[in-house]
């Protein structure tokens, strides 16, 4: 089934109609004042908008490209930004309407920034390092995810074949990604707070140095011996500081000079290779050129070739997921047009 899309506002909305695009559907974006971008202006556009029909409409000429959709995009950064636009009148079955803080309640007309709506969600309660000041997420974290919540939300009242308003609350969606942080509150009583790479409540979870980099473990109390035979120190297993993770806590400082002796003299091949072996959680950290060469995102089929409108081509990462085994290997950026049909 390939539905026609509208798409009118940010990066919120261009994330969505994103997703759309790149899942062979029909999308046509609004153009409007673009926001201030975590990169260039033109990488945003190549990022976002490729195969989407991207056109110039006014307000009034709005309610006739809306008319036409089945699904409308849009983002907006008040409740009162987006009602201006007219969307309740109408007529395309599903609405999607992405705000800092939703369509109702007293917050409804308050203005955010991505900064601003992590510290209020709590994340920059976690980020950095402690007693320094707190550190936000690069990028277009807060919008990228809003847009996936409406392209989730969107795509279920298509396949239940339902119209619907669907709201989106940046703020909310937020909120609803921090489960771990809540769980530990609501079962342990135990608040969050920044400890730069060191997970700290998960013994041991930090960021080592070894001979040519970093990496990173992971190690929920499932995995932990497992991890002694990863590091070389099996015998940790029956060492009284180390036999549950409240005592690991205790005893981390020891804990993380093993480990740190273990990992300084392994190369970052040796440690993959030693993790794939033990089945351990560790990563080791890229650098950019070694992501664009990476065997695994390379066998999956991740990048894709962008063109812009010049025919300049570009290598830009595809979706983190595809349907029926497909995906989209090419995408091109159109020309802006002025208004038409869909």
């Amino acid at each position: 089934m390939t539905d026609r899309i509208l798409e009118i506002g940010g990066f919120g909305a261009g994330f969505c109609g994103r997703l759309f695009a790149q899942n062979g559907h029909q999308v046509t974006r609004v153009e409007t004042e673009p926001p201030p971008a975590w990169t260039s202006q033109q990488a945003m556009s190549l990022f976002l908008h490729g195969n989407k029909r991207r056109v110039q409409a006014t307000t009034a000429q709005l309610p006739d490209l809306a008319d036409q959709a089945d699904v409308v995009i849009v983002d907006a950064e008040t409740a009162d930004a987006a009602n201006a636009l007219g969307f309740n009148d109408w007529s395309t079955p599903v609405k999607v309407v992405i705000t800092p803080f939703g369509l109702t309640g007293p917050k409804r007309n308050w203005r955010a920034t991505p900064s601003t709506l992590l510290a209020m969600g709590g994340y920059s309660q976690l980020i950095g390092d402690e007693g320094r000041a707190p550190l936000s997420l690069p990028g277009h974290y807060v919008e990228f995810q809003g847009g996936q919540f409406a392209y989730t939300a969107a795509n279920g009242c298509r396949f239940a074949g339902e119209s619907n308003v669907i709201d989106i609350s940046l703020y909310e969606s937020l909120l609803a990604l921090s489960q771990f942080t809540t769980v530990m509150w609501s079962c342990a009583q135990r608040v969050r707070s920044r400890h730069g790479s060191d997970f700290y409540w998960v013994v041991p979870s930090n960021l080592f140095a070894c001979a040519d980099g970093w990496v990173y473990l992971n190690t929920v109390p499932t995995f932990w011996d497992a991890m002694t035979t990863f590091i070389g120190l099996p015998e940790l297993t029956i060492d009284p500081r180390f036999a549950d993770n409240d005592l690991r806590m205790q005893h981390r400082d020891a804990l993380h000079e093993l480990i740190a002796q273990a990992m300084a003299t392994l190369s970052k091949d040796e440690v993959r290779a030693r993790a794939t072996q033990a089945r351990v959680p560790a990563g080791v950290v890229l650098t950019f050129d070694e992501v664009l060469q990476d065997e695994h995102l390379v066998q999956r089929g991740f990048w894709q070739t962008v063109h812009d409108e010049k025919g300049q081509s570009y290598r830009s990462p595809g979706l983190g997921f595809c349907i029926d085994a497909r995906r989209a290997a090419q995408a091109h950026l159109q020309d802006v047009v002025a208004e038409g049909s869909l």
